[in-house]
């Protein structure tokens, strides 16, 4: 009686770890797979984002020149002729 129950835990036991290193084996598939996805995606992003450049250094240019005082001086020079 004391054989039978342990021989049915240890088939149990090997039942089970055989059902988990599937599903880690799958899962670590599926990370593959994502990771692989993840890499094309950054690739083909990398480009499109570069031909934003451009439009970023015109930005930076705007605030640049707004920080600079230089469009503090535009509005008081506007301001000077609006109050006319």
């Amino acid at each position: 009686m004391n054989t039978t129950i342990l021989v049915v835990c240890v088939v149990l036991v090997t039942v089970a770890f055989v059902a988990l290193a599937v599903q880690a084996i799958i899962t670590l598939r599926q990370i593959r797979y994502t990771a692989k996805a993840v890499e094309y995606l950054a690739l083909n992003a990398d480009g499109k984002l570069t031909a934003l450049d451009p439009m970023m250094d015109a930005a930076q240019t705007v605030a640049s020149a707004v920080s600079s005082g230089w469009f503090k001086i535009a509005q008081t020079v506007f301001g000077f002729f609006s109050k006319k």
